[in-house]
């Protein structure tokens, strides 16, 4: 018989295991992001944070005593748009080794306690949406899309931005409308002996 997953705070001394877990995360991200030690250091301090923060918690899940999972708890709104409070779950990860025993429904469960703790009626939560596995555990639990968030880097913006900008100037050559004949003003007529001709 598996052994329950219980879900509690974080305390200072499971910051190894959160650090753990934050790299399984990252492992999953574009590029790989965030595995220098200045990144982990940040993570860190940030955790610390969270753990003094009033509005903010840090959960870890653990089975049989080992951490095995972690979610970020804090009061944001429901999406930039709408200003409604809700309770925000970031960093939520689950290790592999450790999935399909519950623990990230008891992780959702925290956060579901947590806002109904602070009287509020929404969770939100994001995935990739690459993520199949993610989205599709999300969509089980109730959670629907919202807003799409699209990411650029400044670079890629500024290469996209200066391209567009010459395709205008490009576009706005060519529908230049060159002067014809047709658009010229009709000279006066010459008169030849009887008839009438039109300079061309």
């Amino acid at each position: 018989m598996r052994a329950a997953v219980t879900v509690r705070e974080a305390a200072p001394d499971d910051m190894a295991q959160l650090l753990d877990l934050w790299l399984e995360l990252r492992e999953h991200t574009p590029r790989r992001a965030g595995r220098t030690p200045d990144a982990l250091a940040a993570t860190e301090a940030r955790y610390l944070e969270a753990m003094r923060s009033p509005g903010c918690r840090l959960v870890v899940a653990e089975c049989a005593g080992e951490p095995i999972g972690m979610a970020l708890l804090c009061v944001g709104t429901a999406t930039a748009i709408i200003d409604t409070p809700a309770v925000e779950m970031t960093h939520m990860v689950v290790s592999h080794k450790h999935r399909r025993r519950g623990a990230g429904k008891a992780l959702v469960a925290a956060a579901a306690s947590y806002a109904e703790e602070l009287g509020l009626d929404q969770v939100v939560t994001s995935a990739r949406p690459q993520d199949r596995e993610a989205n599709r555990f999300y969509a089980r639990l109730g959670f629907g899309p919202v807003v799409v968030k699209r990411v650029a880097s400044v670079s890629a913006l500024r290469r996209q931005l200066s391209g567009v900008d010459g395709r205008a100037a490009l576009l706005r050559r060519e529908l230049r409308v060159p002067r014809t004949a047709a658009l010229r003003r009709p000279r006066k007529p010459v008169r030849v002996g009887v008839a009438e001709r039109t300079e061309s």
